[in-house]
């Protein structure tokens, strides 16, 4: 499981470090799409998108606006909270009554779903892909 762990925490330090990179300032890390492009909130030009198909184009825009470094944060933010959660029951430091089922859940579940958007990095490894969760009843 450590390996894991450290995989995902690489993946993170690389997400905040492309992030803040992409954006210096708060202003410059919220993105919104233009017809042709996307633009940071003080009006600088992130991104052109012109191409010869207008709906095309808005969606490249759209898309890429959604992914704005500051969006990235807050991602990147929400698995270092699950992350964090997980050790802090691991190494018993938490209070839980359901603790061996929820070790179990992040082990087999949370934690290769954390894993499996970055499935085409080198470095991830097979046997973290998650298993089939069992039916619920």
């Amino acid at each position: 499981m450590e390996a894991l762990l450290s995989f995902l925490r690489a993946r993170m330090d690389e997400g905040w470090r492309g992030a803040l990179a992409a954006g210096a300032s708060s202003a410059e890390r919220t993105w919104s799409a233009r017809l042709d492009g996307v633009e940071s909130v003080d009006g600088a030009t992130v991104a052109s998108t012109p191409g010869e198909d207008a709906r095309m184009d808005r969606a490249r825009s759209e898309h890429i606006s959604r992914n704005d470094p500051a969006h990235v944060l807050r991602s990147l933010e929400s698995t270092r909270r699950l992350l964090e959660q997980y050790e802090l029951l691991h190494a018993d430091r938490v209070d839980h009554p359901d603790r061996e089922p929820l070790l179990r859940e992040y082990e087999e579940f949370i934690l290769p779903l954390l894993a499996l958007s970055f499935s085409e990095h080198p470095d991830h490894r097979s046997r973290w892909s998650p298993r089939e969760a069992p039916p619920r009843r």
